[in-house]
């Protein structure tokens, strides 16, 4: 829904649309995104950004003069009596402008007014001189010359609150000058620092980090800094992952408060993070609704402890001489054949397996080999370290 803003918010969003190159027939569209209410028409805005002197046009295309910064960044006692002058001197037409005249006589004196003075409202309405009929406070002090100027507030630091850059646009207005260089704004002074708006940014990233931080008066995140260069990102979340058989499982687990104080995040409709300190208790309350519990990693087939241990032959890889262990595991990953291994667990006898590697990872120190072991025929995670392979080293 549009809302109505300050004129100065009006003015600051049509000057950047004009320097942005928007065709003059589609501003209106400027408006529009950031739920500016735009009355009156769009056409009244230029007439007075012209008369100001802030607004040029040149062979049908509009243009933002040298003195629009600096009109902009002027007190807003300034700013009004150049407001009311322009809006009196904006027609083009001489008896529209003394009519504008006259009406300005009238309301300093108290004069009796016509219907067609109470038309001509909407202008000054919308310049915030006239509020429900009659003269604001605003419209008392610029045109009759009765009370005193509003204390003026302290100046509000800037922010970044939920990926938005907010800075307000009377108190940092020439920061914004410059920001609306880099950023467009999803409403006046609401800069989204997202993926998305920053594509739009085609400048050096590091001029829009300095101007950010110029805002703050501190460093900016370091996920937003990430963001601007275009870094990739990476979240690192500590726990441990269940993955359901079916979302229809997890989803009737989610309707039972008993479960959702052990889950810390979904992640997908079958997969859920689980702090690793309750991650032994949820198993038991899932082993007791007689769930079946599959661990990742491979864990040894306990069997009776016995003083000999017989070794079937293993078939040796054809690989040539000897090799290096991951060299050899990376031959038969590339060519989609299966070898045999040894896979050793600490406390537990070597164990025969016939393996197909699919993905070889590394995490921190450790290597770890992800295969389909046809012994077991389903899906393992085999440390390298615990594996051997006949013929390598």
């Amino acid at each position: 829904m549009a809302e109505t803003y300050p004129v100065l918010y009006i003015i600051f969003t049509l000057l950047n649309a004009v320097r942005r190159g928007i065709e003059r027939k589609n501003i209106w569209r400027e408006f529009r995104r950031q739920k500016i209410t735009l009355k009156p028409r769009l056409a009244f805005w230029i007439a007075l950004c012209r008369e100001l002197g802030i607004i040029t046009e040149r062979e049908g295309q509009l243009r933002v003069t040298s003195h629009a910064r600096a009109w902009c960044n002027k007190t807003a006692e300034e700013q009004a009596f150049q407001l009311i002058a322009s809006w009196q001197n904006a027609p083009k037409n001489q008896r529209a402008r003394q009519f504008r005249k006259k009406l300005l006589w009238k309301l300093q004196h108290d004069k009796p007014l016509t219907s067609k003075d109470l038309k001509a409202f909407n202008g000054l309405a919308a310049l915030g001189f006239i509020s429900e009929g009659k003269l604001s406070a605003w419209g008392k002090l610029f045109i009759k010359g009765e009370g005193t100027p509003p204390t003026q507030k302290p100046v509000d630091p800037c922010a970044i609150k939920e990926d938005h850059f907010i800075a307000l646009i009377p108190q940092h207005t020439d920061l914004l000058w410059d920001i609306e260089n880099h950023l467009r704004p999803s409403i006046p002074g609401k800069y989204p620092l997202t993926k998305r708006a920053l594509g739009f940014h085609k400048e050096d990233p590091q001029m829009l980090i300095d101007l950010l931080e110029k805002g703050l008066q501190t460093k900016i995140p370091a996920y937003t800094k990430a963001m601007i260069f275009g870094q990739p990102s990476v979240r690192v979340a500590e726990g441990v992952i269940i993955e359901f058989s079916t979302p229809g499982e997890l989803a009737q687990l989610r309707r039972q408060p008993v479960f959702r104080e052990y889950i810390e995040e979904f992640l997908s409709p079958q997969r859920v993070l689980v702090p690793a300190q309750k991650a032994k208790k949820l198993f038991q309350l899932l082993q007791r609704r007689g769930a079946f519990i599959q661990q990742n990693e491979e864990q040894p087939k306990v069997e009776k402890k016995r003083t000999h241990f017989p070794q079937k032959k293993i078939l040796q890889p054809i690989i040539g001489n000897s090799a290096p262990k991951l060299t050899v595991i990376e031959k038969y990953k590339q060519l989609g054949q299966a070898l045999d291994v040894l896979y050793r667990a600490p406390g537990y006898p070597a164990e025969q397996r016939r393996i197909t590697p699919l993905f070889i990872e590394e995490r921190g120190a450790i290597t770890y080999v992800i295969a389909y072991c046809q012994t077991r025929r389903a899906q393992r995670m085999f440390r390298l370290d615990r594996m051997e392979v006949p013929g390598t080293w």
